[in-house]
């Protein structure tokens, strides 16, 4: 009996074990037959695209070439001018390699360097416009702070030269500088602002600000001096100088009256909005500034903010301003557009790329 039961119990295991099989190869089976339906689906799908590749290439074998008109001879160069902006060399300070981890290195003989540097790259940026448009007139704006002065005891300690020694010096370079404009222009307009360092005052004026600036003193004497006949001064007597070119107004401004703390933005929002303050009572079409030795073009907000000659120093260091090689600003203003169409950093920083 008991050898009865263990045979039955056997069959029984063995049928089980067999519908366990027949189980597992039945979902074998049919998840193969799903992978190779979704292969065949994915097939189908490629030979799809491939036809619709096939008949967009088709669709394109009968095209041909075709060339823009173009109009005979040479394209029309618009009448422009050309407006360089010279301003913060700070001839007379030193900066020494060592308060600017070795990023700079400022001296008279250096300052001497890159002034000769701008005259240079100014001609042959003169010469490449002139491929692009019609310009017989050019714009030198004198901006102010050619010289550090004496309005700080850092300054003074950092003075190579005295103020009117340092006035007398870089009045000698833009001098020179301004007769080789002559040599290249039919003619040449010198606008000037004073800034806020060339002063005799410890602070600022403000009614008299002219009437304590050493540059100011240096422009008029300059403009009174002038002998060549296609150069002409409009000498600043206010804070702002406006200058109009045949309906197109500039203005122009040392910077010092922007008050920027730093933050997001940087200087373009301060200056906008002292740009519409100011349009509120005179429209210009375009604002130049300096002062804060930066090169910064906003074509939307219509200025031109100029760089430094004198570049990175221990108070840019320490105000956590960003590093800018030396460098001056060049503006070309298109008078059929009237606009301006183009402004791009003059560098003149030779002495330091050298290394």
């Amino acid at each position: 009996m008991a050898e009865k039961r263990l045979t039955d119990a056997v069959r029984n295991g063995i049928a089980e074990q067999a519908d366990l099989d027949r189980d597992a190869e039945l979902a074998r089976l049919r998840a193969e037959t799903a992978s190779l339906r979704t292969k065949y689906k994915a097939a189908l799908s490629r030979i799809d695209a491939e036809r619709a590749r096939a008949d967009a290439m088709a669709g394109l074998r009968g095209i041909e070439p075709h060339r823009a008109r173009q109009k005979p001879g040479k394209a029309k160069r618009h009448h422009a001018t050309m407006v360089v902006l010279l301003s913060d060399w700070h001839v007379e300070e030193r900066v020494d390699p060592a308060t600017v981890n070795g990023l700079n290195n400022y001296s008279l003989d250096v300052a001497d360097l890159r002034i000769a540097e701008l005259g240079e790259r100014f001609a042959v940026m003169l010469e490449h416009e002139r491929r692009l448009a019609d310009i017989r007139r050019v714009v030198v704006w004198l901006g102010g702070d050619f010289l550090s002065g004496h309005i700080h005891d850092d300054t003074a300690e950092l003075a190579q030269l005295a103020p009117l020694a340092a006035t007398r010096w870089a009045g000698e370079r833009i001098r020179g500088f301004l007769g080789a404009v002559a040599d290249q222009a039919d003619d040449v307009i010198v606008a000037t602002n004073s800034g806020n360092h060339g002063r005799s005052t410890d602070k600022l004026r403000i009614g008299t600000e002219m009437e304590h600036s050493f540059e100011q003193h240096l422009y008029l004497t300059l403009a009174a001096g002038e002998a060549r006949q296609n150069v002409r001064w409009q000498v600043g007597t206010g804070y702002l100088n406006v200058l109009d070119l045949d309906g197109f107004r500039v203005r122009f401004h040392h910077g010092h009256a922007v008050r920027y703390q730093g933050g997001i933005g940087g200087i373009h929002v301060p200056l906008n909005k002292s740009i519409a303050a100011w349009d509120a009572t005179l429209k210009a079409d375009l604002t130049c500034l300096g002062h804060w030795h930066q090169f910064s073009w906003g074509r939307s907000g219509r200025y031109v903010s100029n760089g430094s000659v004198i570049g990175h120093s221990a108070y840019a260091v320490r105000i956590k301003a960003a590093y800018e090689p030396p460098c001056q600003a060049c503006v070309v203003i298109d008078h059929e557009r009237h606009e301006t169409t183009k402004a791009f950093p003059l560098f003149c920083d030779r002495d330091l790329r050298k290394k």
